[in-house]
This record gives C-alpha cells, structure tokens and sequence, in this order.
C-alpha cells in the first residue's frame, strides 16, 4: 500500500512538478546555433533573429536557476536591465543566475552588443477554450499562415505558446477585441520573398499601408476596448503595434524583437486612453511613438496615454520615447512615462518631441526612468519643419536642396524670406516634466530644446532630481545643453 501512495505522490506532488512551462515549437523553427539554454535543468528553445541576437520564451511562477552556454568565450556578462539586480558567475564557460520574478532581460558578452540573448520570463497565463466560437485559436507547434486576420467586436484572437504565425492582424471599427498568447508572430519570411509572393500571403491593401510586405504586424483603426497582450513580434519590416483612433487600448507584455527601417515598435496615432505596460522593445527605430496624424480632423486628438514598466532598446535609428514627427491634430497632452528601463540607446533621443506640425503639446511627464547607455542626446524638444508635416514635400528634387539630418533627421530648411510663411504650420510645446531620472551608465549625452519662434517656442520645462552617474544635478550650466526659443526652463 504504501509504495502506492509513494507513486501517487511522485505523480501529482506539486514540488516535483517543472518550475517551469516550456513551449513546443515547429520542427521548421530550428533552435539556435548560438546559445544553449536551461531553466531549474529544463532545455528551453533558444531562437535565432536577424537583428543579430537571440531569444527564448518560458513561463514560471517561481525563482528559477538560469544556466547559459554560448558559442564564444564568456569573459564578462551584463544582464539588463540593471535594475532587476541579477547577479550571475561565469563557471567552466556557463554563465549562471536566478530569477526571482517573471520579466524580460537582455544578456550581453563580453561588452558586446552583437548577438545578445533575449529572456522572456512570462507569467503563467490561462488559455482560451479551442471550442468557444468567439476565440480564433492558432496552436502550438505549427506555422501558420493566415493572412491578414481580422477580428470582429467580441472576438478573441489566441496565439498559443509555441505557436509560430505569418502574417498579421487589423481590423477597423470594432470593439471589445483582445488579442493574447505567448506565441510568436514573424515578418521574417516577408524579407525572403518578391511583392507578388508577399501579397500572396497578405493580400489585401488596409486602405493605411500596403498589401504585402508593408503591412503593419497589429493594426486596429476607429475602434474601442482593444487588449493586446503577451507576443513575441519577431522581425518586423515597418510598424508594429499601431492603433489608430482607438479609444480605451491596453498593450501588455509584448516582445517586440527586429532590426529593420520603419520598425518603430508601439505607434499611438490619434488615440486617447492608452496603457502600455511590461513590454519588452528592441527595434531600429522609434520604440514608442505617438503621432497625430492621417486624414482626420483637427480635432481627433492624442489625450491620456501612459507607458509604464517596460524595457527599451533603440539602436541605429530614431529615438527611445518619441512624441513626433507627425502631430497633425490640435493637441496632443496627457502623456505619461513612468517606470521603464532604457538600456541602450544608439542614436538620437531618449526622450524626444519632435513637433513638426501644427499641434500643441502639453502636459507630458517623464517619470522614474533609468538610462543605461544614451550614446547621442538625452533631452530633444524641438519645434521645426520636416517632410513628414503639413507644409513638407516628398519631391525628390526639393528634398535634394532643403533636407538636412543635422540636429534632426529628416528637417526641412526653411527657404529664405519664408520663415514666417512657415510659421503658421508651427505649433508649441509646453509644460513638460521630467522627475527622477537617472542615467547609470554610458558617455553623458547632450540635450536640446529648440523652438521655431517666439510665438512657437518651448515654454515651460521642469528638471527635478536629474542624477547622472549618482551625482544630483541643481543647475541648468551643469547640463549639455542648447537652447532657442525656450522659457521658463527649471532644474529643480
């Protein structure tokens, strides 16, 4: 008798159950040649990404031991970010730490910032039932090729862990959309293939971006009550997470991994009401982007967006936290950053407003963040003309003469005699706050607050408890700063 309870207890013993949820992948989805990795001793698929890096995707509910093996001599490793406190050793080539908690960490050789490896520790989550009508459910261990998929209202689209989709979601004029899972969508095959083979697979024009490989991984347009959550976006080719004219959007715990021109990671677009939180973002180009602009009317504005707890990675293009270019509307306020990790940012900005357009922006905070290697500018305020705006061109031609990429990629010189002409196209910024921020680590990056003229200026900048290197900073002359058309700039 009792060797059976022994047996009934080693088969339903919650202790001797994995610490751990692993994901059953595609035999298509070859684990990487980089980097083996195991978790509480459980192998868990490593993947490989063009940017160069790689990834890996578990869940858990507990600490877990974290055991990694790469392909070249480990001699010094940061995990980022710094503020999760993980300390490692280094032991017969291994590099071996703990996890306390689930969350999203970027594992760094030898000082190097080729061909890191990307940990996704996901909560445990609860599926959808396969049998609910409502749930469009895409499985584990299966490449999927959908097209694009367009949720109606109340639908639930599910990307189970393990489960590898190509192709992409939009949808206009719904409600009450959620779209969840751990599993992976994927741009890469989109690279590999001619526009006739790529529209094949998408096939449908969204009326906002091309047919094929131009169409955005997640787009909803002129809908409310959306919930996107949990993904893996892997080497997208333009912009990624994208409401536009949405009201009451939740993104939450996306993974969003490329290297490729136009990959901003979150663009906000005319929407109010929008939370992003626990995201993970790797790109190229802008991370989060708020924008105004597309055929609406002025008064379709950008109101109440807060971006918290989320980790940040910007390389060769664009900026960290992007307010701009395109700021069509009347205003754009209400906008919090709060809590988030910086870990590398290339080029440009990590804090950037680049207002290029007619709308006042005002009321945004920047809150609690921790910068830990800012190669250009830190603080990038400035209100000037640029093709993407109202009185802009896209004549090849013109831009040969007017674009430059010197303070701003991408700005507009203003041809002389009609710096007034243009000045009607101007809008402002004002009332911005930026309180506890610290840079860590990394060179010390200069800043820029720029207006266009007196009555299109930079009005109203509070600078409270700004440390570099954990020195306080009490004075503007302390900062790398240049300033145009700015008042009532405060370091407090």
């Amino acid at each position: 008798m009792r060797k059976y309870i022994f047996l009934i207890l080693i088969l339903f013993s919650p202790s001797i159950f994995a610490s751990i949820r692993t994901y059953s992948y595609p035999e298509e989805i070859k684990a990487s040649d980089s980097y083996a990795l195991t978790v509480d001793g459980v192998p868990v698929h490593v993947i490989d990404n063009p940017v160069p890096c790689s990834f890996a995707a578990f869940e858990m509910e507990q600490a877990v031991s974290v055991e990694i093996e790469s392909k070249v001599t480990v001699k010094w490793v940061d995990v980022r970010p710094l503020s999760a406190g993980i300390k490692l050793v280094i032991k017969e080539d291994k590099i071996c730490f703990t996890i306390t908690e689930p969350g999203n960490y970027s594992v760094e050789i030898n000082g190097k910032l080729s061909h890191p490896l990307f940990i996704f520790a996901n909560p445990k989550e609860i599926k959808p039932s396969k049998d609910d009508p409502d749930v469009l459910f895409f499985e584990a261990g299966k490449v999927h090729r959908p097209g694009i998929i367009r949720p109606e209202s109340g639908q639930h689209v599910y990307i189970e862990g393990g489960a590898y989709v190509i192709g992409a979601i939009a949808a206009t004029g719904v409600e009450n959309v959620r779209v969840s899972g751990h599993g992976i969508m994927d741009g890469s095959l989109n690279n590999r293939l001619t526009q006739e083979q790529t529209a094949a697979i998408f096939s449908v024009d969204n009326g906002y971006g091309s047919a094929g490989k131009y169409q955005r991984f997640i787009e909803f347009i002129d809908s409310k009550n959306i919930s996107i959550e949990g993904l893996i976006l892997n080497n997208s080719t333009t912009w990624q997470v994208v409401p536009i004219n949405c009201e009451n959007v939740t993104i939450s715990g996306l993974k969003l991994v490329s290297d490729n021109p136009s990959d901003d990671g979150i663009d906000i677009v005319r929407s109010r009401n929008v939370h992003v939180k626990d995201c993970f973002v790797r790109v190229k180009d802008d991370c989060v982007a708020i924008k105004a602009h597309l055929d609406y009317p002025d008064n379709v504005i950008v109101d109440s967006v807060l971006v918290e707890q989320c980790v940040f990675w910007n390389a060769a293009w664009g900026n960290g936290l992007e307010i701009g270019f395109e700021l069509h509307a009347a205003e754009v306020k209400n906008i919090t950053f709060r809590d988030c990790d910086i870990i590398h940012v290339e080029s440009g900005a990590v804090f950037s407003i680049h207002n290029s357009d007619k709308a006042i922006v005002s009321n945004v905070l920047y809150e609690d963040i921790r910068i830990e290697d800012a190669r250009h500018k830190l603080f990038d305020l400035g209100i000037f003309r640029s093709k993407f705006c109202t009185d802009g061109s896209s004549d090849e031609a013109y831009l040969d003469e007017f674009i430059t990429h010197d303070v701003w990629d991408n700005e507009l010189r203003i041809p002389e005699g009609k710096r007034e002409e243009h000045a009607k196209y101007r809008g402002q910024i004002k009332n911005i706050t930026f309180r506890n921020i610290q840079v860590l680590e990394g060179i010390y990056p200069f800043s820029i607050f720029i207006g266009y003229d007196d009555q299109h200026a930079i009005d109203g900048v509070t600078i409270e408890n700004l440390q570099l290197y954990g020195k306080r900073i009490n004075s503007l002359e302390e900062l790398k700063l240049h300033t145009e058309f700015a008042r009532n700039i405060r370091v407090e």
